[in-house]
């Protein structure tokens, strides 16, 4: 499966609503975020090259700002630590949810390590990829929550949130007797475009 495609596709909605003509400056973004330095807002201007109203109200849905109001998050990937890390040539970010750091590898077509957890019983989770291709996990297989229903204004409350590895079956089991809107896949699932369906609410 295409990443890069889906991650568009998940952001196609929100955009639309909010008149930028293409998601290249997205991509933009995330390469300056991958320098390790907050993106101050000037920068931030020129990269969407969209009207500072525009600009605005895609980086309040979209972004997060630190105290001196430069942008240390945007669509997924973040500068503070968060359950979810992803190293790239040696540079070590963060994501909002699991999922994204499989989109941002085959995005940005880099060979990327990601770190996490099972949020049920802390298991430590690790695994490679290469631009689409999965190389490795540990442990394996390993399971993925997953929720079909988003909210176009709150990606990362009714999306990311949500979205985890799990270590085992089991563990992934106790998620869903919590969540009975979700879903669970294995990782290989994410590796085959029909296993996964999203829609926009």
């Amino acid at each position: 499966m295409k990443f890069k495609h889906y991650l568009e596709s998940r952001l196609n909605s929100m955009l639309l609503q909010l008149g930028p003509d293409n998601r290249e400056f997205i991509l933009k973004i995330h390469r300056e975020l991958f320098k390790g330095v907050p993106l101050n807002k000037e920068e931030y201007y020129k990269l969407t090259n969209l009207s500072k109203e525009k600009a605005d109200a895609i980086l309040e849905k979209l972004g997060e700002l630190d105290a001196q109001g430069n942008i240390i998050a945007f669509s997924g990937l973040s500068l503070i630590p968060t359950n979810h890390r992803i190293v790239i040539n040696g540079k070590k970010l963060y994501t909002w949810c699991a999922i994204d750091a499989i989109f941002f590898t085959e995005w940005l077509d880099v060979a990327s390590q990601i770190f996490s957890e099972d949020p049920i019983d802390k298991t430590p989770v690790e695994l490679q990829i290469e631009g689409d291709h999965l190389l490795w996990t540990k442990p394996y297989p390993l399971f993925i929550s997953w929720v079909e229903t988003i909210d176009a204004c709150d990606i990362r409350g009714s999306l990311c949130n949500h979205v985890s590895f799990f270590a085992s079956e089991k563990t992934a089991k106790q998620w869903l007797e919590n969540n009975p809107d979700g879903k669970i896949l294995t990782i290989d699932d994410f590796f085959e475009s029909t296993k996964i369906g999203i829609q926009c609410c």
